[in-house]
């Protein structure tokens, strides 16, 4: 029989650890070592299987994607329909697997759109069009150019753009109600987009980004189901979009949480579990990109890029290191192609469907999170759901508290490398510096950014 090799030793637990530390530290109290992720979640610097006895692991677990991978869907800039087409067939070429196509103040809809698609097969290529057309004239447009099973999606969020700009929601509820009607035979066509990017943008902490986002859907899934349509239906062409920030841990636990919550919620419209998945798009932040220091963020996509894969994205758009304050390069925009293509193909991130399933910390700081951002969930619905504690500014009012503390963090020590620290001495400054020498704006009315979000970010 074979002797252990470990057999010379006692065992130990945490606790034995966790004297050793404190001894070592020289009285410096444990507690000191605990990471505050929000005011009301801390985590240990670090966990044992002995903290695995909650069983709704199990169920964060089943609640994640089951198929690995994601598809990589940089932004295109709409020019001309000649130019945008060329482009489109450019980053095809250069190994994306969709495009998200960005148009600002020009309508899609009527306006050779043909000519933009013309040998884009949106069958086989996913496109998502993030314009201010009405999605009811743009989807009947794109049937009629490209016929049968479109793939892609609208990124629309009437709600979110009301909250941002006052625009009445209604007309874009009605319309997304005959979109999906028209489009129930396409599974691969989600014209619903379910935004948290508002929230993101606006300094919201990570559980009021769950919360609200999460509000948000079942704010559409009420609505649509009261004017007709099955909560499945809905479901099918829902898709979240959230944006992806800098602390890394906690991003990856964000993405699991939502799904996890998000299962709740289909759970409660007795949907079938095979059928309800959430459809994850992501994009990485661009709350602290840097402007004096472009180059920093590129380390910052990079980061938030493999959060949004480790977390289990569907879908991830990266803007290129200088999209937030000029029109990005041909060389920003192919970086910020190649990081989703680098963890794919030389990171294999994309060969296993839940890589964080089983880590410690990550299991417990997805719990925390669903467990915060749920209650936090339930207060908005006793509001009366999201449009109405809007209505109210008691949304603002969180958020407004959420900024304060991040803004506090930074002029009292928290480093972003080119932000508010080795920052190189030229004219300009950061998004964040800015906004901390902003005078802050208040945060009521329906709007809901103001100064606030970054008016200049181009995603």
């Amino acid at each position: 029989m074979k002797q252990s090799l470990f057999s010379s030793f006692e065992p130990t637990n945490k606790e034995d650890w966790r004297r050793q530390v404190e001894k070592d530290l020289g009285g410096t109290p444990y507690t000191d070592l605990q990471w505050k992720v929000t005011d009301s979640i801390s985590m240990e610097p670090y966990y044992t299987a002995s903290d695995m006895t909650d069983p709704r692991i199990a169920d964060v677990q089943r609640s994640q994607k089951r198929l690995p991978g994601w598809v990589t869907q940089p932004i295109i800039y709409f020019s001309t329909p000649k130019d945008t087409n060329s482009q489109i067939h450019k980053v095809l070429s250069a190994g994306a697997d969709a495009v998200w196509l960005l148009v600002r103040g020009q309508q899609l809809a009527g306006s050779d759109l043909h000519k933009t698609l013309h040998n884009i097969r949106l069958t086989d290529t996913p496109v998502v069009f993030d314009t201010e057309d009405g999605v009811l004239p743009l989807t009947q447009e794109l049937l009629q150019v490209s016929g049968y099973h479109l793939k892609g999606g609208i990124a629309t969020d009437a709600v979110a753009n009301w909250m941002q700009t006052g625009r009445n929601y209604l007309s874009g509820v009605e319309q997304l109600a005959e979109v999906i009607a028209l489009t129930k035979d396409m599974p691969a066509f989600r014209p619903l987009m379910v935004s948290g990017h508002a929230f993101h943008e606006a300094g919201a902490n990570v559980v009021q980004e769950l919360a609200y986002t999460l509000a948000s859907a079942v704010w559409y899934l009420d609505q649509l189901t009261e004017a007709g349509l099955s909560a499945q239906q809905v479901v099918s062409k829902l898709y979240l979009s959230l944006s992806i920030g800098t602390d890394y841990l906690t991003e990856i636990a964000k993405l699991r949480a939502l799904r996890y919550l998000f299962r709740k919620v289909t759970d409660a419209y007795k949907l079938p579990v095979e059928s309800a998945q959430a459809y994850i798009h992501t994009r990485n932040s661009a709350f602290y990109d840097a402007s004096v220091t472009p180059h920093t963020n590129m380390l910052r996509a990079t980061s938030e890029a493999m959060s949004a894969a480790v977390g289990g994205c569907d879908a991830l758009t990266i803007h290129a290191y200088d999209a937030t304050f000029r029109q990005p390069s041909d060389f920003s925009e192919r970086i910020a192609r190649n990081v989703s293509l680098i963890l794919k193909e030389e990171g294999h991130i994309d060969k296993v469907a839940d890589p964080a399933a089983g880590a410690y910390f990550i299991e417990t700081l997805t719990l925390q999170l669903a467990d915060t951002a749920w209650s936090l969930f339930q207060q908005v619905e006793k509001e009366g759901g999201v449009v109405t504690a809007f209505e109210k500014g008691w949304i603002q009012d969180e958020i407004e508290k959420a900024w304060e503390a991040k803004s506090q963090s930074l002029k009292s020590g928290k480093i972003m490398v080119g932000v508010n620290k080795y920052r190189v001495d030229e004219p300009g400054e950061s998004n964040a510096t800015k906004a901390l020498t902003d005078t802050p704006p208040t945060a009521s009315g329906l709007r809901l950014l103001v100064k606030r979000q970054l008016a200049n970010a181009s995603v």
